[in-house]
């Protein structure tokens, strides 16, 4: 049977108005009610939970039981304690890492070299690493290579597919690289002499323990440069819908860390020696 109670008859029309008369005061009340109502429902969409991908590439960034390790993940793990945020760090595969961050809110990647065709894809917080590109050959190769186009003279020269230098090297007609799935496979192919020649960088040279295997256990004094390639510099990348008020936040927060020399022991405890990025990349 139809609940009647708030059924009330229109003086003089002799027809029928549903529903109970609201006065002013309280339709004020329902506002306010309603009002804070969409209030915490912003800010739990606000608060949602950060997730942070990085990629195997000690000692800037492994997983070590089950764990992400690394120089640039304990500097994140730095700025989240600091900004008083909550977030996961998982390690991925480099590719998956770029497609998650490039279409998911709530997400940053790193360490992400920035260049101008990635420069509209991410907000960036950084430079927090700064690395030099090379075309390495074993300690005592013998090899002389003085020009790019000396490059051509090997059959193949091992490089990460999913690395923008193959990219880029690939889109300027570089025929000889060959492209491999992971960075731990390029290593090996040159320690077991399977190839003459790779591309990395000298940071992936000072992996230590068990992290050390993703490199081939190749130290500094094992590899020599043939000819160098360029400098990079490596960013946390967040999702391009990020809030710049957030971004600028994680950017304060990174500087404080480089005034107060918290940034330095980090860096130096991983990278002992090497030369740390300046505050700002020249050109931002």
């Amino acid at each position: 049977m139809l609940d009647c109670r708030y059924a009330r008859q229109t003086r003089g029309a002799g027809q029928e108005a549903w529903g109970p008369k609201v006065t002013s005061w309280q339709r004020r009340a329902l506002g306010l009610v309603l009002g804070a109502v969409l209030g915490v429902l912003s800010l739990q969409v606000a608060a949602a939970p950060l997730r942070l991908y990085t990629e195997e590439y000690p000692p800037v960034s492994f997983s070590s039981k089950g764990r992400a390790e690394g120089m640039s993940t304990e500097l994140v793990r730095e700025l989240l304690k600091r900004i008083g945020e909550d977030a996961s760090i998982e390690v991925v595969p480099w590719a998956r890492g770029m497609r998650i961050v490039q279409t998911t809110p709530d997400t940053a990647l790193f360490t992400t070299i920035r260049n101008a065709e990635r420069e509209a894809q991410f907000r960036w917080v950084g430079p927090i690493l700064l690395a030099t590109d090379a075309f390495y050959a074993l300690k005592g190769s013998g090899l002389v290579v003085r020009s790019r186009a000396d490059l051509e003279q090997f059959r193949e020269i091992a490089v990460p597919r999913d690395w923008f230098t193959y990219q880029e090297l690939k889109a300027a007609g570089m025929k000889n690289l060959l492209g491999v799935a992971e960075p731990e496979k390029m290593f090996k192919m040159l320690r077991m002499r399977r190839v003459q020649l790779i591309i990395a960088d000298n940071l992936s040279f000072y992996a230590q323990g068990e992290a050390a295997a993703q490199v081939a256990n190749l130290k500094a004094g094992d590899v020599e440069v043939v000819y160098p390639y360029r400098s990079s510099y490596g960013y946390i990348s967040f999702w391009r819908g990020t809030p710049k008020a957030v971004v600028q936040k994680w950017q304060a927060t990174l500087d404080q860390m480089r005034r107060d020399g918290s940034f330095s022991r980090i860096h130096q405890r991983w990278l002992p020696g090497e030369p740390e990025p300046p505050l700002r990349e020249p050109g931002h």
